[in-house]
């Protein structure tokens, strides 16, 4: 019916298709009043009122939407019908809708047409777009809804409810609820009564069979649709019209997301740090696939790919995700080995499957990870081997003496020494990843398995707490320490007696602070002063290296004794749990020595900082932070394409500013150019309807206690006996860790830092609580089972 119009086209595809449309029927300009008065009386009681819509060519076509550009007439009686179609039909050569033709270079028509439909006495209405219209996010639907009639919906003349829906999940991710004060009616703009006003307009049902018909309208059209729907006073839903979505972005799809990185790079990173991790990821990744077997010339060719592992948004580092479905792809008869790899990193499962390979080369690909399973640790030795001449190699040459030449040749010295085996730190996380998803298949108990890794010997990441531990208990034996430790100056005080052991602490992990991953963030050499607040926690809560580690031999012993398995799958588990320990063991160590790589960094650049500042090239030497690896190598060895850094810097340092004051969605979906999408904002978690709370128990035990929520430790900040709160952790937070009483993290997976610690550490931990910050108000006395994962609110 192409001189119909496409809208009417859409509701005769509707009607066929089962879906409740009102009755209506179409005619064109050519219709005389008798034959439209004899339609309305074969379609309509006589005391009906009707709604008349254009119906012109192109309208609501897939390119073309005309929204607003064409007249409707509502609530229209049989006695003004023939004057109403007739202004209809005559706005579609109006001039707004011929400058719109103009704008999007169409043909003027030729024909119109008008859509006359029952009107439908709605108790609320609105728009539902199948996918998001901004972002192209094929898994939400976005439902806007207001009181009365939804002309107030699209004329932007009422206050609405915005409604985001999980597809896979069926479930509505964040509601979006106005104060709402007028309605459309069949009068025309009313008041909504004072009892609706902070309601939400649509209940959970409504929402659901919504989001179902958005789904077969979808289906039916074979494209994403924008819909208009009314739902009548008997709850009745009826669809008004339906159109293809014209504004979605195209180009190719990315996905970005933060799961389990964002415990190293929490917040906004500077420009500098990107870099740095950039060039890391890059070359980290093609040496494993490398170690994987993928050959020379497709490493070549997939440049870009690991060039793009990592990306930025809004100043926060991401994961390149679907870089990493594809890097999967290279390594035939790797495609059973995601699932694992999904859960270890938090990940949700990817709707399709990955083609399978075929038999020959699955069975390759094992012979190929057989035999990187048994040289691991023979690896981490070269690893640790490698790591030790860096190291040797940094401390033999003092950066504050060195010039900017010596300074960025010993960089690419470190870097040449490191590069050739950090791959080992991402094999070693793979076979982490499969044998703790083994393990747990084997013992068959989620809990059961964590307990299984508690109290691990020789894990050099506990050291640094350790050591403060010990320091923590000298005082608590000595009267006269401890009255030291009380007073305001308290470092300088205590240097007569402790300095020694502060100084070797310092040297040894000062690279361990909060937020440490960031080569901005200041190590205990530019502030040892932050110790003093630890220790006097730890001496005030009375804890002992030997009494955590008796915790955490009871609960081992008590896990193996839990085991029931005999025969083969007796010998399978004991092979596996001794190879899960080692792998676990293996990555917290690996990633010890990958803080005081960047400690090492850190040195370098803040040590290139000065020598900017004192040249004058930067007005302050923390201004090093706003450059790039590339434009500080560039500056100094004559190949940048700026001399000009200062006014580089200033523009960093707003966009810096300005990336604080958002908050981006833990996933972000883009299409075409990445930085010409709008990215949407982290959703609000709504609040519990349970007093039950629940996410992944990782270390066992129950704790009751009052609820200390952190956003952002600092050097004071304690928890001593309570439960800590946080969004998310780094490892730097083990020396705050350690005074609490129990865990909970929205952020993190089962083999996260968190979970490990806090199995080491022997303290409850529940990570994974969605929206934890927000339903737990800071001193509420709480409950939590780090078995269970579950966190009740008392």
């Amino acid at each position: 019916m192409p001189s119909l119009g496409h809208k009417a086209a859409n509701l005769e595809r509707l009607g066929r298709a089962g879906l409740p449309v009102p009755r209506w029927f179409c005619v064109t300009d050519a219709v005389g009043e008798a034959e439209l008065l004899h339609l309305f009386d074969r379609h309509f009681a006589p005391d009906a009122r009707v709604a008349v819509r254009s119906s012109a060519a192109g309208e609501d076509s897939a390119k073309d939407s005309f929204a607003g550009q064409l007249e409707t007439v509502l609530w229209v009686s049989r006695d003004r019908i023939a004057e109403h179609v007739r202004a209809v039909l005559a706005s579609s050569r109006s001039d707004r809708a011929i400058q719109y033709r103009r704008l999007r270079q169409l043909q003027d028509p030729t024909h119109s047409a008008a859509i006359v439909q029952e009107m439908v006495d709605a108790r609320s209405s609105g728009v539902l777009f199948t996918v998001h219209p901004t972002n192209g996010d094929p898994n939400e639907t976005v439902v806007t809804a207001a009181y009365g009639l939804g002309e107030g919906v699209v004329s932007d003349r009422v206050e609405t409810d915005t409604y985001l829906l999980d597809r896979r999940r069926r479930a509505i991710r964040d509601r979006r609820i106005a104060r709402k004060t007028s309605r459309i009616g069949p009068a025309g703009l009313e008041e909504v009564p004072a009892d609706l006003a902070t309601r939400p307009v649509l209940g959970d049902d409504e929402l659901r069979a919504l989001l179902v018909i958005g789904e077969k309208i979808e289906a039916e059209f074979g494209s994403p649709q924008d819909i208009e729907w009314a739902i009548d006073q008997q709850g009745k839903i009826h669809l008004l019209q339906a159109r293809p979505i014209t504004t979605l972005p195209s180009g190719r799809e990315r996905i970005f997301d933060n799961s389990n990185i964002v415990e190293g790079y929490p917040g906004v990173t500077t420009p500098l740090t990107f870099s740095f991790v950039r060039s890391a990821y890059e070359e980290t990744f093609r040496q494993s696939a490398r170690a994987f077997g993928v050959p020379e010339p497709v490493l070549e060719t997939e440049r870009a790919l690991f060039a793009t592992m990592i990306g930025l948004i809004d100043g926060r580092i991401y994961y390149n995700i679907l870089n990493w479905y594809r890097l999967y792809t290279l390594l035939p008869g790797f495609e059973r080995h995601i699932p694992a790899w999904e859960k270890a990193l938090g990940l949700a499962p990817r709707a399709e499957a990955p083609r399978r390979a075929s038999l020959w080369r699955r069975f390759a690909a094992t012979l190929r990870v057989a035999r990187l399973f048994w040289r691991q640790d023979r690896e981490v030795a070269r690893f640790n081997e490698r790591f030790a001449h860096a190291q040797a190699l940094f401390r033999s040459r003092p950066v504050e003496h060195l010039d900017a030449d010596e300074l960025l040749d010993l960089y690419e010295r470190i870097w040449a020494e490191l590069m050739p085996v950090w791959h080992v730190t991402l094999i070693n996380d793979f076979f982490a990843f499969q044998l703790y998803d083994k393990l747990g298949r084997l013992v068959g108990d989620a809990a059961l398995r964590n307990e299984l890794l508690c109290g691990e010997t020789k894990m050099e990441s506990l050291e640094p707490l350790a050591s403060l531990l010990r320091t923590a208990e000298r005082i608590r034996a000595d009267g006269g320490l401890r009255a030291l430790l009380e007073r305001d100056d308290a470092w300088d005080a205590l240097q007569p007696h402790l300095g020694k052991e502060f100084a070797e602490h310092i040297a040894r992990y000062g690279d361990r602070t909060t937020g440490e991953l960031k080569l901005e963030t200041p190590t205990l050499d530019d502030d040892p002063t932050q110790l003093v607040p630890l220790l006097r926690t730890y001496v005030a809560t009375g804890q002992t290296i030997a009494a955590m580690e008796e915790r955490e031999r009871r609960s081992r012993r008590d896990a193996e004794g839990a085991v029931r398995l005999t025969g083969a799958r007796r010998l399978a588990y004991r092979f596996v749990l001794r190879h899960t320990r080692a792998a676990v063991r293996h990555r917290e160590n690996m990633r010890l020595a990958r803080t005081r790589v960047f400690g090492m960094v850190k040195r370098i650049f803040r040590s290139l900082g000065r020598i900017f500042e004192e040249g004058e090239s930067l007005s302050s030497r923390d201004d090093i932070f706003f450059l790039t690896v590339e434009e500080i190598f560039g500056y100094v060895r004559g190949t940048s394409v700026t001399r000009h850094l200062a006014d580089l810097v200033a523009l960093r340092r707003r966009e810096v500013e300005a990336f604080g004051k958002s908050r981006p969605a833990p996933r972000v979906e883009t299409r075409g150019i990445v930085y010409e999408n709008v990215f949407p904002a982290a959703l609000s978690t709504p609040m519990p309807e349970s007093r039950v709370l629940r996410g992944l128990g990782c270390s066992p035990g129950r704790a009751r206690g009052r609820a200390r929520i952190v956003y952002e430790p600092t050097p004071n900040a304690a928890v001593p006996g309570e439960i800590l709160i946080a969004r998310m952790t780094d490892p730097g937070w083990v020396f705050l860790m350690a005074s609490a009483g129990g865990l909970v993290v929205e952020r993190g997976s089962l083999l996260s830092h968190t979970a490990i610690i806090g199995r080491e550490l022997g303290i409850p931990t529940v990570v994974g609580v969605d929206g934890a910050t927000r339903a737990i108000a800071d001193g509420q006395e709480i409950e939590i089972d780090g078995r269970e994962g579950t966190v009740r609110l008392l």
